[in-house]
């Protein structure tokens, strides 16, 4: 199969929840979003709360195999919007695994 997709990376559908705690501009607010796809370099989020743009998170995604580590990465908010349903959707690029 073979995909017309511009990116770098490839995108796995791993709908999945992930925890998110704000860096800046304002620390220490926490989020639960369901991670609907993660490449090298970022992930697509749907979420309860509207996100502003450039906003530094930290963002955890527990593993599901003893043998696999959680995710842990500094990630900047570059894209987030309501849609018409009212389902928030954010995009996210990861800064560093930390």
């Amino acid at each position: 199969m073979f995909f017309d997709d511009k990116r770098n990376f490839r995108r796995m559908q791993v709908n999945t929840t992930a925890s998110l705690t704000t860096i800046e501009p304002i620390a220490g607010l926490n989020y639960t979003a369901e991670c609907v796809d993660l490449s090298a370099t970022g992930l697509s989020l749907h979420l309860d709360d509207l996100l502003e743009l450039d906003t530094l998170l930290s963002v955890d995604i527990a593993s599901t195999h003893p043998n696999i580590a959680p995710l842990k990465a500094t990630a900047k908010v570059v894209r987030a919007s309501k849609e018409d349903d009212g389902t928030v959707t954010a995009g996210l690029e990861i800064i560093e695994f930390n």
